[in-house]
């Protein structure tokens, strides 16, 4: 029930992938405005992760992730009435971009911590290697050509079928059984993610992972919020080139599936890992460079199977090294981290494109995922040590 409520949902976050972008676009061309909407989108991760990472550890997860469809319903479907009666604007979109990522920390925050409490350690692997292929095909393969179609059909429509998604994954979730209620806390909230951060802080390869993957997400999404403007004035392509790219990134996110669990029993988790930063850095290198569309396609490709590698590993090793208790609060202060980067890293890329180009940010995130790629075994040596003593009895 959990695997279709994700299927549901990441089909309609694929619609809004490809429409909020493209209507963005149809509002300004200015590479700074339009990176502001991924901006708006990730300030919550900032803001709000920590409180509601908190809040995933004191209540029922289901009923939270419930409660974050239904808000997101009510959200994205007053945008699309908005847009039907030609009432939106650029401003509209920030707001409504910041109030859906404000949800996706508590739903996502939750729906992490609910994992390793319905399958068992030696599984947790494949489990999450399946929920996310699952995410990926569905939000990357099948959402982001539907968001085009529909858009040129109407700009509305898009953002009305994902208000609809997001009601069919509350309604799939409130058919789980009544059973990820957690203990009644006995601590104040603020005391409660205040432990959260400081075990997270504390410990060496959780703390690694997310430096790492801050500085990865700074210059990747530097790059990726201005993929919209980079289509069109360095690809001279349109719409159906621009939903190819996802597409493309989906297709080697979920071929990777197959292979995550043989390369980790072949290479080790770590290993695998860093084949992950080899495929992010060769991407972004032809991705700076190219300016032919068949190629930056088969670049995505790449792009998101190590995109794959990365979200199944990382995903993994976090929850077997975080008490259950601690899941929620662990999760919130992760992304904290390396998500809470993310409007930076954007705005960053919005300022470096208007000064330089937009080739600017791709060479950028070239640079530093070359380096991050090449320094891979110092940077990943607290990781291997905890993956060891983490790893479950066959």
């Amino acid at each position: 029930m959990v695997w279709l409520s994700v299927v549901v949902s990441s089909t309609g976050d694929g619609m809004f992938i490809t429409a909020f972008p493209l209507l963005a676009a149809m509002l300004t061309r200015d590479p700074l405005l339009i990176a502001g909407v991924t901006m708006a989108s990730r300030l919550p991760w900032l803001f709000f992760s920590m409180v509601t990472g908190a809040i995933a550890d004191r209540m029922d997860r289901r009923r939270l992730m419930i409660a974050a469809d239904l808000f997101r319903f009510v959200v994205v479907a007053g945008l699309g009435v908005a847009i039907a009666a030609d009432a939106e604007g650029i401003w509209m979109l920030y707001a409504c971009a910041f109030l859906l990522g404000t949800a996706e920390t508590l739903h996502t925050n939750s729906a992490q911590a609910i994992v390793p409490a319905i399958v068992v350690p030696t599984d947790l692997l494949e489990a999450n290697a399946r929920f996310s292929s699952a995410q990926i095909a569905s939000a990357q393969f099948v959402g982001p050509p539907l968001g085009a179609a529909l858009f040129n059909a109407s700009a509305s429509i898009p953002f009305l079928a994902d208000a609809v998604s997001f009601a069919g994954s509350a309604a799939l979730i409130a058919a789980l059984p009544d059973v990820h209620g957690v203990e009644a806390p006995t601590t104040r909230l603020r005391d409660d993610v205040m432990e959260g951060l400081r075990f997270t802080r504390d410990h060496a390869a959780l703390r690694r992972l997310a430096s790492v993957l801050a500085i990865i997400n700074f210059f990747y999404f530097a790059a990726t919020a201005l993929l919209v403007l980079y289509t069109s004035q360095q690809l001279h392509s349109g719409k159906i080139v621009y939903t190819a790219l996802f597409v493309g990134a989906a297709t080697g996110t979920v071929v990777s599936r197959w292979f995550v669990t043989p390369m980790t029993h072949r290479l080790g988790a770590v290993g695998a890992l860093t084949i992950s930063f080899w495929l992010w850095a060769l991407a972004m290198v032809g991705l700076a460079i190219t300016g032919n569309a068949i190629v930056a396609i088969t670049l995505f490709v790449i792009l998101g199977f190590g995109n794959g590698l990365w979200l199944v590993l990382n995903t993994t090793l976090r929850q077997r090294l975080t008490p259950d208790r601690l899941l929620g609060r662990m999760n919130a202060a992760y992304r904290t981290i390396s998500w809470g980067i993310v409007p930076f890293g954007a705005a960053f890329g919005g300022f470096f494109a208007k000064l330089f180009g937009l080739r600017a940010p791709f060479i950028a995130a070239a640079v530093v995922l070359s380096l991050i790629a090449v320094f891979a075994h110092r940077l990943m040596q607290p990781i291997s040590a905890a993956a060891a003593a983490s790893a479950p009895e066959p």
